[in-house]
């Protein structure tokens, strides 16, 4: 068998996650901050979608996608495509690339001598000439029995017991599965035969053979597979070719069947492979158009039964991430009645892109009267990110009755986050402290996109707010800086995150942006309510990105004096 040329594999040599190994399978793989990029890098400095390497036939290429900080090929910039080499080193951020081939895979050296082989499709109507009556009977009596099960590891072990029922002359039986690239023995069973007493025909493992010990040839297993035929090799003890390890000594593996297990459209399931070891012992080409046509029906059964173990592992992780969202959401205040009077009003609304929301918001009252607020975005999407999101709440609620001012209480989370953080994570993060007395606001932002002030008669600007570095990323290299505001009556204070923003429109060459947000929240909805105000920016979100569906969560907090 012609070997296949193995795709190349771009090593992460420096930088966060140090090592990590990314496919270059497909042919046009995207590096970004972006979750969809197949190399997805959590750091500021990595744009959205930075580069791609791409893959044209044998040669790859590098190619920077108009990303802010530039790629950087062996410390050059670089401005068009260009070759890729072993030799190379790619430069994004603070992660530093090689891309490596791997070592050419000579074919297999343990195919034994395949005599026989039988097409193993179901059109192959040859399969029940010989002794029709009798394989159709098995075929059923087998397919009846096993359709009874729906968990594939016991599926298995109830096949590999009727085929050693079926072939009394195998010693040995395996069913090799694919999983991605992989081939995995989900099932293996092998026979020691006693001659007498109790326990004479028991199935059990033989004396120091370990049970995880299951040799097979891949490309025998490949050549199954990709012809879809089932093989006979009658002569395994005689093949030069074959490696004579221990475990093959030990077995002393004479003669051996492969069948492929194909499913709806011919997807390639996995194989059975049946050994002989005893002397005298061995297969015939009946058996192999018999344990063919079993696997036709086997196919079907297994296919269903993973399909079946699916979907119980699809309602099981529902069910998980739905009591998750219920545990986050109970984080979220929203219970905006119960502040203190003080001639303001307040709402807040997270509108996750998944199940769990990677954003959050939080605001309570402090010893001496003024309302703490907090708006922040984990990187990232997911589990991790909900996870730290609960982290950062927790952590802000603790260090606010520490810290003497809105700047210090940043530090203080910042240096917490990054003492240990070993998930990489970072949190973009707006804090402000309001004053009901005097309309006073203090803000402090962590690399978050700066408030919005809306004044009484509807016109909406960005406030100037001095950005800082995200959270939990490093310490900070200056001490943040607060900008602050005074509230009149009527005006309104607004947090948001860039899921908002960031939203692009189906053909993604445009993006909501913040003209558009503040032309939403302004003008006529300065006469709603909070509520309402948040879902019309909702709406137009929606209408823009033009799908129900979110590309990231969105996040939203409104402080109006009254």
């Amino acid at each position: 068998m012609t070997p296949k040329e193995e795709p190349a594999i771009l090593v992460t040599l420096q930088g966060p996650n140090e090592g990590r190994q990314f496919s270059c399978a497909a042919e046009t793989i995207t590096i970004g901050r972006q979750p969809d990029c197949a190399v997805c890098l959590e750091s500021p400095a990595v744009s959205r979608h930075h580069a791609r390497i791409i893959r044209d036939g044998g040669q790859y290429f590098v190619e920077d996608l108009g990303s802010s900080n530039g790629t950087f090929l062996n410390g050059e910039r670089i401005q068009e495509r260009y070759p890729l080499t072993d030799n190379d080193t790619i430069q994004i951020g603070p992660y530093q690339f090689a891309l490596r081939h791997p070592p050419r895979q000579e074919p297999d050296d343990t195919d034994p001598v395949v005599r026989s082989q039988v097409n193993a499709l179901s059109s192959n109507q040859s399969l029940y000439v010989q002794n029709a009556a009798h394989k159709l009977r098995v075929v059923v009596e087998i397919a009846q029995s096993l359709g009874r099960t729906l968990e594939v590891k016991p599926l298995l072990d109830k096949l590999l017991e009727q085929l050693f029922r079926l072939f009394p002359q195998a010693d040995r039986g395996m069913v090799i599965l694919c999983e991605g690239d992989q081939y995995v023995v989900r099932a293996q069973r092998l026979r020691h035969q006693r001659t007498s007493g109790p326990l004479a025909g028991v199935v059990s493992e033989p004396h120091g053979l370990p049970a995880d010990d299951f040799p097979f040839s891949r490309s025998l297993v490949r050549h199954a597979l990709e012809d879809g035929v089932g093989l006979l090799s009658e002569d395994v003890g005689d093949d030069l070719k074959l490696p004579k390890t221990a475990t093959l000594i030990a077995l002393k593996l004479r003669s051996l069947l492969c069948v492929p297990l194909l499913g709806l459209d011919q997807r390639r399931l996995g194989v059975l492979q049946l050994d002989c070891t005893r002397q005298g012992t061995s297969f015939s080409h009946d058996d192999l158009e018999l344990l063919t046509a079993l696997s036709l029906q086997v196919a079907g059964v297994v296919e269903n039964a993973a399909l079946h173990e699916e979907r119980l592992r699809e309602a099981w992780l529902r069910r998980e991430l739905a009591l998750a969202r219920e545990i986050q959401e109970a984080f979220l205040p929203d219970n905006f009645r119960a502040l203190p009077s003080g001639g303001y009003e307040l709402y807040a609304r997270v509108h996750p892109a998944r199940e769990v929301s990677g954003d959050l918001y939080d605001f309570f009252p402090l010893a001496d009267g003024r309302l703490a607020l907090f708006l922040g975005d984990v990187s990232g999407k997911g589990m991790p990110a909900a996870l730290f999101m609960i982290a950062v709440h927790t952590l802000t609620r603790h260090l606010a009755a520490l810290a003497c001012s809105p700047a210090d209480l940043l530090d203080r989370l910042n240096t917490a986050l990054v003492a240990d953080n070993p998930t990489n994570l970072y949190v973009t993060l707006s804090h402000a402290s309001y004053d009901p007395k005097t309309g006073e606001v203090l803000v402090v932002s962590g690399g978050h996109p700066p408030p919005l002030l809306r004044r009484a008669d509807g016109r909406v600007a960005p406030l100037e707010v001095k950005p800082n570095t995200m959270l939990g990323y490093a310490p900070f290299a200056q001490s943040p800086v607060e900008t602050r505001v005074v509230l009149e009556k009527g005006e309104t204070f607004i947090l948001y995150t860039d899921g908002l923003t960031e939203g692009f429109r189906p053909d993604r060459k445009e993006m909501f942006g913040v003209e558009r947000l503040a032309d939403v929240l302004g003008g006529r909805a300065t006469a709603l309510s909070l509520a309402d105000c948040a879902e019309q920016t909702r709406q137009a979100v929606a209408r823009f990105t033009a799908s129900p569906e979110l590309q990231d969560d969105q996040t939203l907090l409104l402080l109006r004096r009254t």
